[in-house]
């Protein structure tokens, strides 16, 4: 299929996604990144974003989590710590998490005022702020045109 790329999309929990597309467009760490027949093998890492997926005449949207895309012979491969459909996510129970994430995250800022917290704590706790973020644009506006 030299007009395809095959797409597999995989988590530690599960395969989520496979087949033969047309175009590919994942969030790099360093933008965007346009996947289409015939691309450059590349190996690149991913950030929280939004997974564009197009074929048959049809679009897909996916919001996935950091990771790493792999694209060798038109084979495209993308590990990913999470992946969820627009439709999976539940938008209450993301706005608790968002909340909670918020509170962790002013909660350790106050604890760095008076003791020293290592920025990598500061990092993870950023990170997962901007995860619960991307979920709730996500679930309420709906993918990226």
């Amino acid at each position: 299929m030299a007009d395809k790329v095959e797409l597999e999309v995989v988590t530690p929990y599960k395969a989520v996604f496979h087949d033969f597309v047309d175009d590919v467009v994942i969030p790099g760490q360093k933008g965007q990144m346009d996947i289409l027949p015939g691309h450059l093998p590349l190996l690149a890492a991913l950030d929280v974003g939004q997974l564009t997926i197009r074929g048959d005449g049809k679009e897909r949207h996916f919001l996935i989590d950091q990771g790493y895309v792999e694209v060798v012979d038109d084979r495209v491969t993308v590990l990913t710590e999470a992946c969820e459909g627009v439709d999976d996510i539940d938008i209450e129970q993301a706005k608790r998490i968002l909340e909670k994430t918020r509170e962790e995250l002013e909660e350790l800022e106050k604890v760095s005022q008076t003791e020293e917290v290592e920025e990598e704590m500061f990092a993870k706790h950023r990170m997962a702020l901007k995860r619960q973020r991307m979920r709730m644009a996500f679930a309420e506006e709906g993918p990226e045109e």
